[in-house]
Order: structure tokens, then sequence, then C-alpha cells
């Protein structure tokens, strides 16, 4: 009898000795007899490696492989991952960021009753957000070429995507991370993410158009996941270099990939919403669209606070630059 595909779960991680159980914890309860958690320690310099290693003693009946990455951060952390990872046969990659909690415990057999169902040709999933291409992406200087934006319900209730419900599934140019899922024979045709991109911002992106070249689809399926705002890094504390890498990099994308996303753009982008059978029930959706009515508030919350934020810097960097100035009149 063949064995069940495999699934590998690829968490990358800096310095979330807050999260990691829980979310460590939430991985190994949607895991089954055929999972493998490879948790990647990028530059961790807490007490992030050592609560693993009490996860691990703790449910010693899942393997868990740790991967070391030097601080490299999300890119080349997810490709060690990958490589790590046995990508032989039939399998799913699910990758996801270290604030990403799954919260569907029946995970595995709903990945596979949605690839079962879509056939052959379904490649990069996101289980958070897709989007298609605006008509001159390849040729505009936009750094967000996109529109048609779908979050699922469970994401954090952007107010300019429509949302899709547990068990929807819709097809989409780009899939955007995270979690996301990496078939092993994308893996195998398509290869590892572009580390050409590193550290991070666009990858996806770029993933998601050799994914459609190479004439698979992509697209966003909702399953139950928790990620709060107030969470994630990039978010709460972003690096001054972000803007400028999410400039970088989609240049470079236009430059490697110019020809691909001006054939996408003359063709009919994918819309519609479809409903994955025996991926979830009535009572599932309904709660569904209550956490996003609350995360729609919270973020609406967040991006107030951090609005605030902003003023309040630009006004001490100001006062600071009028102090020093004053100072050196004084001085002459």
């Amino acid at each position: 009898m063949p064995s069940s595909p495999r699934f590998n779960y690829i968490i990358t991680i800096h310095n979330k000795q807050d999260l990691i159980q829980e979310v460590l914890t939430c991985i190994l309860m949607c895991c089954r007899d055929n999972s493998h958690v490879y948790p990647v320690l990028d530059g961790c310099t807490d007490q992030t490696e050592s609560i693993i290693d009490d996860i691990s003693a703790t449910f010693s009946h899942v393997p868990i492989t740790k991967v070391y990455a030097p601080d490299v951060h999300e890119i080349r952390s997810i490709n060690a991952g990958l490589r790590a990872a046995d990508q032989a046969g039939e399998g799913y990659n699910i990758i996801l960021q270290d604030d990403v909690m799954l919260r569907d415990f029946m995970w595995e057999s709903k990945v596979l009753k949605l690839y079962q169902w879509a056939g052959e040709k379904l490649g990069f999933v996101s289980f958070r957000l897709g989007a298609n291409f605006i008509k001159d992406a390849a040729t505009s200087e936009s750094v967000e070429p996109f529109t048609e934006q779908v979050e699922n319900a469970y994401g954090h209730g952007l107010r300019t995507a429509s949302v899709l419900l547990p068990g929807q599934l819709t097809y989409r140019s780009i899939a955007i991370k995270s979690p996301v899922c990496i078939p092993f024979k994308l893996t195998q045709e398509i290869g590892l993410l572009d580390d050409r991109l590193a550290p991070y911002m666009c990858d996806d992106i770029e993933y998601s158009i050799r994914c459609l070249k190479a004439g698979y689809q992509n697209a966003v399926f909702g399953l139950r996941f928790q990620s709060d705002v107030d969470w994630g890094s990039t978010r709460t504390n972003p690096s001054p270099q972000l803007n400028e890498l999410e400039k970088r990099n989609i240049r470079l994308i236009r430059e490697w990939h110019h020809s691909t996303i001006a054939d996408i753009c003359t063709r009919e982008q994918p819309t519609a919403v479809v409903e994955v059978p025996d991926t979830s029930s009535e009572f599932e959706k309904t709660h569904a669209i209550e956490v996003w009515e609350k995360n729609c508030q919270l973020l609406d919350e967040f991006i107030d606070r951090q609005s605030k934020v902003d003023i309040l810097s630009r006004v001490k960097q100001s006062l600071k630059k009028s102090i020093s100035s004053m100072r050196n009149e004084f001085a002459h």
C-alpha cells in the first residue's frame, strides 16, 4: 500500500519565546502519522531553542528537526527549511512565520481534500491573502501593482480586500503568505524561493509568477488560523529598510519576469469563489465572520496607534534638531 502524502511544517523563528510554545503546540495538534516539523532558528538569542527542546521531548511521536540560520531573515530561512526537509515523492510544505497559530486541527485532511478536488494544476496556495495584477503591472511604477485582493476571514481584517470564508477557494495570480502551502511538486519542478530578493519582501510574488509560467494556478483557501496584528515584529517595529527593499524587489521582479507579467495581464485573471466539498460547516463560517468583524476593528485601532506613534516620533526628531541647532548657535 502506498504511503500517504507527507507534510513538512516549516516555521521561521527569530526571538519569539513569548509565542513559540503555543505556535508549535498548534502545529503539533495538526500533525498526523506522516508529519515532520522544521523550526528554523534564525539568529535566536532568547529562550526559543530551549522551549522547542522541551516541546520536542513532550511530543516525541512527531519528529522535530531544528534548522539553524545566522540571522538571515525570512527568504533564506524558508529556503534553509525547505532544503532540510525531504522533498521527494508526494507531499506538502506548510510554511508559516513565528506569529501564526494554526487553529484548524483537521488541517492536513482539508489540504489533501483541497488538492485532490482542485486537480494537479493547483500550485501555490495561501491561507491568508491573494491578489491579481493591475492591467499595467509590467510597466507601472507602482510598488503594489495589485487589485482584487481577497483575505481569509481569519486574517487581519483588511478593508480593501473581499472576505473568504472557511472551505472557500478562489484562484488569484498572486498568493501572499503566511501561512502558505508549497507542494513537493513545485519544489521539484520550480525550485525554492529566489534568495536574490533577500532578506525579505515580495518573494511570494516572484514565486507565484514562476508557478503561473509553469502552468500552475495559485489560490487562496480559507482555513482557520490566528495571527494578531500586534504579534508581527515587521508591523510593530518595521525596519527602516522596509520600503526600499520593497521598491528594489518589485523592480527586480519586473526586470526578470516582464514578459510573463505582461502576458498575465492581457488575460482575464480569476476572481470566482467556490466551495470545496467537506471542508467546512455553517458554524465555522458564522464564527469566521464574527472573527473578521473583530479583526477589522482591531486593525483600525492598530493603524490609529501606529499613526500616533509616527507623529510623536516626527515631533521628537524635530525637537532634537531644533535643540541641536540652538546649541550650535549658543556655541558660536
